[in-house]
């Protein structure tokens, strides 16, 4: 358990788990008494299941909240620098820390470069060494959802995450809409987070994986990418699936790359996520 400052709460929330991870959850929770448990019925998607957590913590007066996935490990002092940083900037209304890779080594993500291609925003300086970041706080294009504080304020005022994208990409659509209340939105360097990389979605090119990403940047694109985003996308994207298919099918993949494409399909047209990749 990280430390963490005076008077916060910690919650879990379980996404609709099976039977037997709820078990195993409940088993780590129970060791910790400060630790409370909100258990899902059906999966929410990231999205809402972060909203779960949003609410409550807006019921128990928060004034900051932290999202973090699963699959982080958060570094000493991380949540207490990640605080001050909110209390010295009132015009902040999210922040990040730097996310590195599990051995510590790389950078995965110090927040979000816009693209203009297949996809609509890259990771900020991955796979560069955790020396080469900034050593001062600095404003991105969006931020990865893998860790975020939010100021209570802007959950009352912007509102929630966008529940249709159900996982990925939502990070980035709130990003800018924080932006567009007013409010900055800082990667924070001295505070830092290690990260399992997809460990939710199986990692690597796995259909689930890449009927989501598809899914939700196909979304983004119908629902306020720029003009040059959404020229790059149909530009790139058609490219991209061809690649994949000469890449992946003859290693005996190419469900994945047909999820892919059933991904952009649905995020354009607007469809619900499907069924048959949970």
């Amino acid at each position: 358990m990280p430390e963490l400052p005076p008077g916060s709460e910690v919650v879990v929330i379980d996404n609709g788990s099976s039977d037997e991870d709820v078990a195993a959850v409940t088993a780590v929770v129970a060791r910790y008494p400060s630790v409370s448990l909100i258990r899902n019925s059906a999966n929410l998607g990231f999205a809402g299941g972060c909203n779960v957590g949003l609410d409550h913590a807006l019921r128990q007066g928060a004034d900051f909240i932290l999202l973090i996935n699963n699959d982080a490990v958060v570094e000493p002092g991380a949540i207490a620098t990640l605080v001050e940083h909110m209390d010295s900037r009132p015009r902040t209304g999210m922040a990040s820390p730097v996310v590195l890779d599990m051995s510590g080594e790389r950078v995965w993500a110090a927040g979000g470069v816009r693209a203009t291609r297949e996809v609509v925003c890259r990771l900020g300086m991955a796979r560069c060494a955790p020396s080469d970041v900034p050593t001062e706080p600095f404003q991105p294009y969006a931020l990865i959802g893998c860790a975020i504080i939010i100021r209570r304020e802007v959950v009352e005022t912007v509102g929630r995450l966008e529940e249709a994208y159900f996982a990925y990409v939502e990070d980035v659509d709130y990003s800018l809409s924080v932006r567009d209340a007013g409010w900055t939105i800082d990667v924070v360097p001295s505070a830092r987070v290690r990260h399992v990389i997809a460990a939710s979605t199986g990692g690597g090119y796995s259909p689930l994986r890449g009927y989501l990403l598809a899914r939700a940047t196909a979304l983004f694109v119908r629902r306020r990418a720029a003009l040059d985003q959404r020229v790059g996308f149909a530009l790139a994207a058609p490219a991209g699936l061809v690649v994949a298919a000469l890449r992946e099918i003859p290693r005996g993949n190419g469900r994945a790359v047909a999820a892919k494409l059933k991904g952009y399909v649905d995020g354009l047209l607007g469809r619900p996520v499907r069924a048959e990749y949970f």
